[in-house]
């Protein structure tokens, strides 16, 4: 899934192809934490800073955004549904 666009999950680096989807999202910030033995079980809050249209905005699932380098997205584990 490395692709071309360099974004932010959580403040961490991750190269992704544009556009990203919240599956992705979740799956990727799974990936960075896996050392610390963090998991995420459910359906977590997911914002979005500076897409492609410099706008921000709300991840949900099933849904995707147009990301661009710099795209940042905030993942809140703790607020599962």
């Amino acid at each position: 899934m490395n692709g071309h666009t360099q974004i932010y999950v959580s403040g961490r680096e991750y190269k992704v192809d544009s556009p990203v989807t919240y599956e992705q999202i979740v799956k990727i910030w799974n990936e960075l934490h896996e050392s610390e033995g963090k998991q995420i079980i459910g359906t977590p809050g997911i914002d979005y800073e500076n897409d492609s249209k410099g706008e921000d905005g709300v991840l949900l699932p099933g849904k995707d955004v147009e990301v661009k380098d710099g795209t940042s997205f905030s993942v809140d584990p703790e607020h599962v549904s």
